[in-house]
């Protein structure tokens, strides 16, 4: 299982408990295609390495 799949999963559990979990990926890919199918799969945002703690830390503040 991939992190798309993942995602997808996780979002259907949510479903059941009424939840919003958030879900960032971290990926060595530029934005273009692989930005669109994260979004499509659910996750939230996405982070690319190399990965800051500022920009970490402005992220994780954002989703919870």
């Amino acid at each position: 299982m991939d992190g798309f799949e993942a995602t997808r999963q996780m979002r259907k559990v949510e479903k059941s408990y009424h939840l919003r979990i958030p879900i960032v990926a971290l990926t060595a890919y530029t934005p273009g295609e692989e930005t669109r199918r994260m979004l499509e799969a659910g996750m939230d945002e996405y982070l690319s390495k190399p990965l800051g703690k500022d920009r970490l830390l402005e992220t994780m503040g954002k989703q919870c």
